[in-house]
């Protein structure tokens, strides 16, 4: 609804596709050093549940690119933050990884992103330019990696590396391997003038009241804390 606005900044149908994480969001290189206890947190909440839910049994808004691609296959997510909106699972299995991505000034969502052997992601585009996705990969097979194209780039993930991007570009994600590949996903307010940002931050409010609880109540439902 507000792209046409927000392309008054980003440059329209000529905005860049990847982002220098240095030059336009420093701080997400916080998260890049402390990879260490995120991928620590990450494999806890792998041994806590025996399968993750799918990305769209958790937000049916996805399902055009999470479920009806490889179907026995999954695209499954683990939330940590929504809008403001904490699951109680984050709280509990990855407390030190929910503390240093809410220390990032912008950030909108994030979650460990994993897709089962030999799930790919179909095309699809991010609703907003109001926010740019970052990745740092966390687990990618070496046999067949899997990448991701954004519009008419190609990237491919590699353990302790991260990433920047428009995810409003069309893009997927092409997995042949053999092995899970997981990634922490970040989506974090776009640089922008203030006139612009207060106009996002009234889209974030609204997303705050009106989608995320659905979210996270949904989270809540699927993925208890352990021993609930």
């Amino acid at each position: 609804m507000f792209n046409p606005l927000f392309d008054l900044h980003t440059g329209g149908a000529s905005r860049p596709v990847f982002h220098d994480i240095d030059r336009e969001m420093p701080a997400l290189r916080r998260i890049d050093a402390a990879y260490d206890t995120i991928r620590g947190e990450f494999d806890q909440v792998l041994a806590a549940y025996e399968r993750l839910p799918s990305y769209h049994s958790i937000d049916t808004d996805v399902i055009h690119s999470s479920g009806r691609l490889q179907r026995d296959r999954r695209w499954s997510v683990f939330m940590l933050t929504c809008f403001g909106r904490v699951p109680q699972a984050a709280r509990t299995l990855a407390p030190r990884t929910l503390e240093l991505v809410r220390d990032i000034p912008g950030v909108y969502q994030a979650m460990f992103s994993i897709l089962e052997p030999g799930k790919s992601v179909r095309a699809h585009e991010g609703p907003s330019r109001m926010y740019l996705r970052y990745h740092l990969a966390l687990r990618v097979p070496t046999v067949r990696p899997p990448h991701i194209r954004v519009k008419d780039r190609i990237h491919q993930w590699k353990e302790r590396e991260s990433v920047l991007f428009d995810d409003s570009w069309d893009h997927e994600v092409v997995n042949d391997s053999p092995e899970l590949r997981a990634i922490l996903m970040i989506d974090v307010a776009r640089p922008m003038p203030a006139p612009l940002r207060m106009v996002a931050k009234g889209m974030a409010t609204m997303a705050s009241l009106h989608y995320a609880p659905r979210i996270v109540r949904t989270m809540d439902a699927l993925v208890p804390p352990p021993g609930r």
